[in-house]
């Protein structure tokens, strides 16, 4: 079993729960675990929500294009944007989960929890976007 959901939004905030309820449908249709839709979903949230807040430019000035392909094994998630040169996997930088609750800055988890919740996750920029790619294992 396969399936693909291809979408292209505007870079903009209000766009993103569409996002989420295409690929929580996509996971019941592929009969992903509870675990697989939590982590695929928070985690593509995550970047989206920072392409669109940190990406530059203006706003629903340009397009984020995410691709989701579900196989038997695993769901591959790809986010792709024309926002400037920035690698979350490198770049971003590591939270201080440890520190007390209120020593703790606002934000700053997104790219910690695409690490932890995903099976792997790798940039690259070209032809002037970015591409990051996170994978799901199934099983």
């Amino acid at each position: 079993m396969s399936a693909n959901l291809t979408l292209r939004i505007p870079n903009r905030v209000e766009e993103l729960s569409a996002v989420s309820e295409a690929v929580e449908k996509l996971g019941r249709e592929e009969d992903w675990t509870p675990d697989v839709s939590y982590a695929v979903v928070l985690a593509l949230e995550e970047v989206a929500t920072n392409v669109v807040r940190h990406g530059g430019g203006e706003e629903g000035a340009a397009e984020i294009e995410i691709e989701v392909v579900s196989t038997d094994t695993e769901a591959r998630i790809e986010v792709r944007d024309s926002g400037k040169p920035f690698n979350p996997l490198h770049d971003a930088p590591e939270p201080d989960i440890d520190a007390a609750l209120e020593d703790r800055r606002i934000g700053g988890l997104g790219v910690h929890f695409v690490r932890v919740l995903m099976d792997e996750a790798s940039y690259l920029r070209e032809g002037g976007r970015n591409r990051l790619t996170m994978v799901k294992r199934r099983s």
